[in-house]
């Protein structure tokens, strides 16, 4: 996923372990501008537990209650997958850990190997003096030291330039109030439109989303009153801590489509800009919808293309096999943990 020369890793070495070097990376916590701060839990002794964190920090909950609810999140591959997709959707370039020092050494190295595969600017605080341990961790990875607390300040604030569609990623929705469900009402999607019919000859393979000539608002007119505003959906369902689930929900929102419509949706059905999604009928594809997508849905559809360029999945395959399998019980309990409400298109 990486582009370019990889950016080497910075070490600010807080020796005396003083508390102004812990506030100065708090203060440089600003998501929606690329920078994301991380203090790892303490004594937390979960095989996932960093990538939680992470998720956290990235404005996320993770799923709780019930076995099948919390598996993907208690895996290590899945969870950091999440982490990644989510760095990658949010265009964040540089993250920040404080206390590395006191994570165990399997954390550190997943640590770089975000740093890799998402190709981000990674900022380490070690806060006692550079010993063995640290040297052993970076002999292989180009990295540069820094020692004082001027310098220390000027490396936290740095960002990169940000891409043009910064604006759009959704993070500044995750801090909001109407970001956490635990006090919140639940909600419903907008009204439901019917989307476009597309047209296919005889006996010729569905094809996938194209792109749009026009996408002015990127929304379709919604038929009746809109039972829940758009910013409130949007904050609410930039939560979802899967990549996919959030995709998912998202596409339900927007155009109504079931579970059994769900599963047939297929990585070519989202086209390349994310401002259009294709819905099947049926297996029999007599009746196929294009649904364009308003603009504060694109960041979260955009997701499940990230996570499928991150798995190696191919275009043509189902996006969600396993969270629509048995009549969607995994999307449901995530819908259910968001207080959404998983309607039916009528």
């Amino acid at each position: 996923m990486t582009a370019g020369g990889l950016p080497s890793v910075t070490v600010l070495v807080d020796k005396d372990d003083h508390p102004a070097w812990t506030a100065a990376a708090h203060a440089a916590h600003e998501p929606a501008l690329g920078r994301l701060t991380l203090d790892p839990s303490p004594a937390n002794g979960a095989p996932a537990a960093l990538a939680h964190d992470l998720l956290y920090a990235l404005g996320k909950r993770l799923p709780q209650g019930g076995e099948t609810y919390g598996t993907w999140a208690d895996s290590q591959r899945p969870a950091w997958d999440a982490v990644a997709t989510w760095i990658l959707t949010h265009h964040i370039r540089h993250l920040i850990v404080c206390r590395t020092d006191r994570l165990t050494h399997a954390r550190q190295e997943q640590l770089l190997t975000l740093h890799k595969h998402c190709g981000i600017h990674l900022t380490l605080l070690w806060h006692r003096p550079a010993g063995p341990a640290l040297r052993t961790l970076l002999e292989q990875t180009p990295h540069h030291i820094i020692d004082t607390l001027p310098q220390a300040r000027a490396v936290l604030d740095h960002t990169g330039h940000p891409p043009d569609d910064t604006h759009s990623t959704g993070q500044q929705a995750t801090t909001g109030p109407a970001s956490s469900p635990d006090d919140a009402q639940w909600i419903a999607s907008p009204a439901w439109p019917d989307g476009v019919v597309t047209d296919r000859p005889k006996r010729a393979r569905c094809q996938g989303a194209p792109e749009l000539t026009s996408t002015k608002t990127g929304a379709p007119p919604a038929r009746g009153q809109s039972r829940t505003p758009p910013d409130v959906l949007a904050a609410r369902l930039n939560t979802v801590a899967h990549p996919l689930h959030a995709t998912a929900l998202t596409i339900h929102a927007v155009t109504g489509a079931d579970i059994s419509r769900l599963a047939l949706i297929c990585g070519i059905d989202i086209n390349e800009t994310a401002t259009a999604v294709k819905v099947h009928d049926s297996t029999a594809h007599r009746r196929c919808r294009l649904y364009p997508l308003p603009a504060w849905a694109r960041p979260l559809i955009r997701a499940a293309g990230i996570h499928g360029q991150l798995k190696d999945r191919a275009p043509n395959s189902p996006l969600f096999p396993l969270i629509t399998a048995r009549d969607g019980e995994q999307l449901r309990l995530t819908a259910t943990g968001i207080r959404y409400t998983l309607g039916h298109h009528r």
